[in-house]
């Protein structure tokens, strides 16, 4: 059995196997019995054919989709939920939920993404051990280009489990080269002769050829002379290129194209995310609306002026809104210069102190929520003219708006908030909401918001 049929039969037994394990849990615990295993069995059996599918049809079940770390938590429960979503629609329709208990499928829901997780880890783990054995025959990897190019992938394969092994490295200058330089164009194609030959008798599984995109003299004759080789041929992406992870082919009509960017949030997950929002946002105004009262009423008896305090801020794609907080200050700026509260700020009033440190003074920004402004999880939204300062000095600081800003956030509960005094802590800042951005996930946001409450670091820096 190959690789990837072991790895996918993995998984489906994993899946089935935890379809009856909780099943027959959950039945013991709430009627003192093992129920229906052969029910459990059934279910679990679908539900892993259904789940492994798209991974299937993408060509999934691959060393280096294990050893890369491809199946993310994130990527897993977006595929589960999707299945789950199939699947009660199927349920619905044929009238057959009735046959399974709502508190055993719940169950199987919420532990399949954490146990396909723990599955994809012991596979890579596993593999990385045969691989270091010599148990596994990594491909043969052969790196042709510019010497500059082969040193630097070099160096990044270092350290870093892969199923490829480089066993050639053929240097050859491709800048500078014209259609017109003949003698040039003549010994590279002598040197590419060489190289084939060279792959050949080292038996090549892959080559992958670096050059300029734009240096067609280079890059035409060197795709020409490997294509013939009976192994797979990559055409290594340049500096530009190559800082876009998630780069893949396209194709629009008869024209291939190479998608740099995705949109953050398919339509799916955009909906799923504001169902989310807008279903816990209710539930925690109603519960907390006695504390919201009464915060109001101690903010008119502790200072003069309102209770609330409106701020312009960015929100998605950079539409500006009205941001909702408690009054913490005696000032409400909202100019092209606004100054960050600092420690010990005169400009904090005595009940402010306290909102601000124990975020309470967030809690109006609920609303923004409910209006569609904001998110319970997001990058946090800075004053407008914090915005215009910042997206002047870092080149990917407007990336932080392509998602809509949360109550908390990333960096929030890695204590990256307050004043940002230098570029290098608002750089801090960025990472971390560039990081959430490419790697969303509703359980993500849930972690996010468990942290928020729970982790010390949430409450660093609240000034």
């Amino acid at each position: 059995m190959g690789f990837a049929a072991t790895a996918l039969t993995t998984e489906l037994l994993a899946v089935v196997a935890l379809s009856v394990l909780t099943g027959a849990i959950y039945h013991l615990y709430a009627y003192g019995g093992m129920g229906m295993l052969d029910l459990y069995a059934r279910f679990g059996f679908l539900t892993a054919f259904l789940y492994t599918l798209p991974f299937l049809f993408r060509n999934e079940y691959q060393f280096n989709d294990y050893l890369e770390g491809r199946k993310s938590l994130g990527r897993i429960t977006r595929v589960w939920g999707f299945i789950f979503a199939c699947l009660a629609v199927v349920g619905f329709l044929t009238k057959t939920t009735d046959a399974y208990s709502r508190g055993w499928v719940a169950l199987f829901f919420v532990s399949g993404p954490l146990v396909l997780t723990f599955v994809s880890a012991a596979i890579r783990s596993a593999l990385r051990k045969l691989i270091d054995v010599g148990r596994i025959e990594p491909r043969r990897l052969m790196l042709v280009g510019d010497s500059t190019e082969l040193e630097r992938f070099e160096q990044q394969m270092q350290g870093n489990a892969s199923a490829v092994r480089i066993v050639a490295s053929v240097g050859l200058p491709y800048r500078g080269m014209s259609e017109t330089d003949t003698d040039a164009l003549n010994e590279l194609q002598a040197s590419l002769d060489d190289a084939v030959v060279r792959a050949r008798q080292m038996h090549v599984d892959d080559v992958i050829v670096f050059s300029e995109w734009s240096n067609h003299a280079f890059a035409e004759r060197a795709i020409a002379a490997f294509s013939i080789l009976p192994a797979a041929l990559h055409l290594g992406a340049s500096d530009l290129i190559g800082g876009f992870r998630k780069a893949q082919i396209s194709r629009f009509a008869d024209m291939t194209t190479l998608s740099l960017t995705v949109p953050p949030l398919t339509a799916a997950e955009a909906f799923l995310k504001r169902i989310f929002d807008i279903i816990v946002t209710s539930v925690a105004l109603i519960l907390l609306s006695p504390v919201m009262l009464l915060i109001a009423a101690l903010i008119k008896w502790d200072s003069d002026g309102p209770i609330l305090f409106r701020q312009r801020r960015r929100g998605f794609n950079h539409q500006e809104f009205k941001i909702l907080k408690f009054r913490t200050m005696t000032t409400l700026d909202d100019g092209e210069t606004i100054v960050q509260a600092q420690s010990s700020d005169e400009r904090v009033t005595r009940l402010g102190r306290y909102l601000r440190r124990w975020n309470f003074d967030e809690l109006p920004q609920l609303m923004n929520v409910l209006k569609g402004e904001m998110s319970l999880v997001g990058p946090r939204p800075h004053a407008v003219a914090h915005d215009k300062l910042y997206e002047k000095r870092l080149l990917t600081y407007p990336r932080r708006l392509n998602m809509r800003p949360g109550i908390t956030g990333w960096a929030q509960v890695h204590g990256s908030r307050g004043a940002t005094e230098t570029d290098d802590d608002m750089q801090r800042r960025l990472d971390y909401d560039l990081y959430y951005i490419d790697n969303w996930s509703l359980w993500l946001d849930l972690y996010v918001l468990a942290l928020t409450v729970l982790s010390p670091k949430a409450y660093r820096n609240a000034h």
